[in-house]
């Protein structure tokens, strides 16, 4: 295999020529996250109805408490902000509840990382449960990412910020999900903790950062489509989206990314 600029011989994997430097074309063809995210609903809608009494374990136990404090923070426990005490407390309130739910629509990442296959049973979703203290430091992290770039973007009460850092603010939350998004696979293929695999992906996959933060948005924009559907489909939603987060970070590791930028 040649570079189709300088005719530099590569190897299969190269993402980028080492003759001339540039990219090549396989980050926006072969390692496409909606090439792959189409792969994987092929895959996926074979098994679906197997697939709803985990897919029913995690929105029961997740995403229905989830969005019960969503709820309940925005119409019935409200926090002034007047003052910076109240503030923090507001955001370490926040930030707690909301972790302690989000690992349940994350433990399935350990179910499926068992095999390649695209069922998981409900058996093996309590089974997943041991694996729930790993996936409580995934979300409190997360939670103490976001509270402290809210603070320093949106300040702190009769000490404000600049208005620009609010689009910076949007930057960073954005930025994270893409980093985050490989994470729990990760952890799982390669059997090693959180902060590992958080900084795996942080180092090692910023060539398909953007494939990232595709992928992230259309499971996030489908996941929320089959909430508003009365919640049902919710059970098929998240399965599949364990499955197409699987199999996209599988095509990275494939693609050697991570020996490739040692």
């Amino acid at each position: 295999m040649r570079c189709n600029q300088c005719n530099t011989r590569l190897a299969l994997h190269d993402l980028w020529c080492v003759g001339c430097g540039r990219q090549r074309p396989i980050v926006k063809t072969e390692l496409s996250s909606m090439r792959s995210l189409g792969n994987t609903w092929a895959q996926a809608m074979k098994t679906k109805s197997a697939n709803i009494p985990a897919g029913g374990f995690s929105v029961i136990l997740g995403a229905i408490p989830i969005a019960v404090l969503i709820w309940l923070f925005s119409s019935i426990i409200t926090f002034d902000g007047e003052n910076l005490y109240s503030l923090l407390l507001g955001l370490a309130v926040k930030s707690i509840a909301f972790s302690l739910f989000v690992p349940f629509v994350l433990i399935g990442f350990n179910g499926i990382a068992r095999k390649d296959e695209y069922s998981i049973g409900f058996k093996t979703m309590l089974s997943s449960l041991k694996s729930y203290p790993r996936y409580l430091v995934f979300s409190l992290t997360t939670a103490l990412y976001y509270t402290i770039i809210y603070l320093i973007c949106f300040g702190l009460p009769n000490f404000g910020s600049d208005p620009i850092l609010r689009l910076v603010w949007v930057v960073l939350l954005n930025y994270w999900v893409a980093i985050l998004l490989p994470v729990p696979a990760l952890m799982e293929r390669l059997q090693i903790p959180f902060f590992t695999a958080l900084k795996t992906s942080y180092r090692h996959f910023h060539v398909v950062r953007w494939n990232l933060y595709l992928l992230a948005l259309v499971l996030v924009l489908l996941n929320i489509a089959g909430a508003i559907l009365f919640v049902v489909p919710l059970a098929i939603t998240i399965p599949l989206s364990w499955f197409a987060i699987r199999d996209y970070t599988d095509l990275l590791l494939e693609y050697e990314l991570i020996r490739a930028q040692k």
